[in-house]
C-alpha cells in the first residue's frame, strides 16, 4: 500500500466515524448505550461496523479481513461507548465544564485509536 492509499483509508474511516457517531446516531441509540446488550447500543456499534465493512470493501480488500475487522470494531466500539456511558451516568458531567469534555475527548481518542488499529491490521496482514 502506498502512503497516499493508507491516508485515504484512514480519512474514509474517520469520515464514516463522523457519520455514525454524530450525523446518523439517533436518540434511541444514545439513550441505551449504557444498558448492556440493549438493541440501541448494538445498533449504534453495528452501524460503525457496517460502515467500516463498506469503506474497506470499496477500497478493494479481501472479504475475510474486512469481516474480521468489522466484527472487531463492533465489539471495541460497543464497549468503549458502554464504558463512557456508565462513567458519565455516575459522574454526570456538565457539558459547560471541563470534565465533560475530558470524557468526550477520551472517548473519541479511543475510537480514533481503534481506526488506526484497523489500518495497522491492513498494513500487517493486507
Amino acid at each position: 500500500m502506498t502512503p497516499a492509499f493508507v491516508l485515504l483509508i484512514l480519512l474514509l474511516l474517520q469520515f464514516k466515524h463522523l457519520l455514525a457517531d454524530y450525523v446518523w446516531q439517533n436518540g434511541w441509540m444514545i439513550a441505551n448505550k449504557g444498558n448492556y446488550g440493549h438493541p440501541g447500543g448494538l445498533a449504534h456499534a453495528g452501524l460503525h461496523a457496517l460502515l467500516t465493512v463498506i469503506v474497506l470493501g470499496v477500497t478493494g480488500f479481501a472479504l475475510w479481513p474486512i469481516l474480521i475487522l468489522g466484527l472487531l470494531e463492533f465489539a471495541i466500539h460497543y464497549h468503549i461507548d458502554f464504558a463512557k456511558d456508565r462513567i458519565t451516568r455516575v459522574r454526570k458531567p456538565d457539558p459547560k465544564k471541563r470534565e465533560y469534555w475530558v470524557f468526550h475527548g477520551i472517548d473519541q481518542f479511543c475510537h480514533q485509536v481503534t481506526l488506526v488499529g484497523v489500518v495497522a491490521a491492513l498494513l500487517w496482514f493486507g
